[in-house]
């Protein structure tokens, strides 16, 4: 009975930290062309990205613990969304913004976590077979962004440089998760408090650029030199892997608001691009960076809301499941 409720509590608690991280992935989105009109947009935007993705991609190792069973859905799970969505997000932009051709082997925007998640979960099973993986994929993440040949095709760069909170997430036990749970609450306020300012910092002096959170290419692409690069990743390591524990601190165990749509990122996560994009008009007819954060708030929970739903998330199971369906060969009798 009580390993019972232990479970009942673990799903409650990831179901809310789930549902927490896709609302930040979606209003993180939203802000992203009025951060270029605000101090304070920009400074939540930068805060937002200094976690959210590392403690997201942390989630989803911890859910990758069944190895085979990881591997062998890895193709229906995430390539083939990767392949519909990104052919329907590349088609949209190419009638919106005139692009004259476009490439499947270049995720757009916020597909890139469709392609990294096949990459690490078609791979983990010869991954965990390396010793010292660990440290060994903090050694990769921080060396790709010396070489530009990872960059955004396949979400080399993002691939590697997540990594290391994949691997993470899968060697964390529930035991572990719940001594993190436990532990000092006055702590994770202290880096909680201490991040915001450090975002405050950054939005302010530009020293490092918030696109370099995104993790997608090489220093170079940067206006600093190869040792501050390396600093800064080292830095968003220590940063991600802190919020883990200040999350898991801070979200509740119970059933909340939150717990419903945790358990239904997935949809939410792959439709929520195509209406942000609404938002962007929007906010164009709109000079205040004030007015636009608001709207900005307002949608992004409104759309994490709907896409959350049951009803949504069966609809859109379901298109993907017939789609897999009309390529697969008829049996024969």
């Amino acid at each position: 009975m009580k390993k019972n409720l232990q479970t009942e509590k673990r799903n409650y608690l990831l179901d809310n930290l789930k549902g927490l991280l896709i609302f930040l992935v979606v209003f993180g989105h939203s802000i992203e062309i009025a951060k270029n009109n605000s101090v304070l947009i920009e400074t939540i935007y930068i805060f937002i990205y200094l976690f959210h993705m590392p403690v997201f991609v942390f989630v989803s190792g911890y859910f990758s613990k069944n190895v085979e069973k990881s591997r062998s859905k890895a193709f229906r799970s995430f390539f083939v969304p990767f392949l519909i969505f990104n052919t329907i997000w590349n088609g949209l932009s190419s009638i919106a913004l005139g692009f004259e051709s476009f490439s499947f082997l270049t995720p757009g925007w916020a597909l890139w976590y469709l392609m990294s998640m096949f990459l690490w979960r078609i791979s983990l099973k010869d991954l965990i077979k390396v010793r010292f993986i660990f440290p060994l994929s903090i050694i990769v993440g921080v060396g790709a962004g010396l070489f530009s040949e990872f960059g955004v095709i396949l979400s080399l760069s993002r691939t590697l440089v997540f990594l290391p909170f994949f691997l993470a997430g899968f060697y964390t036990t529930e035991q572990q998760l719940f001594k993190l749970k436990e532990s000092n609450l006055f702590l994770s306020i202290c880096i909680f408090i201490f991040t915001i300012t450090v975002s405050m910092w950054l939005g302010q002096t530009h020293i490092i650029p918030a696109e370099f959170l995104y993790g997608n290419s090489s220093f170079t692409n940067y206006p600093m030199s190869i040792w501050v690069g390396i600093l800064a990743r080292l830095s968003l390591y220590i940063v991600g892997f802190l919020f883990v524990f200040v999350l898991i601190n801070f979200v509740p165990s119970r059933y909340t608001f939150f717990s419903q749509i945790g358990s239904n990122t997935f949809s939410v996560y792959i439709l929520h691009t195509y209406l942000v994009g609404l938002v962007f008009i929007a906010n164009s007819y709109i000079s205040s960076p004030n007015l636009q954060l608001i709207l900005c708030f307002v949608t992004s929970i409104i759309i994490t809301y709907i896409l959350s739903r049951n009803i949504v998330t069966k609809y859109f199971t379901k298109s993907i499941d017939n789609f897999l369906k009309f390529f697969r060969p008829k049996q024969s009798f």
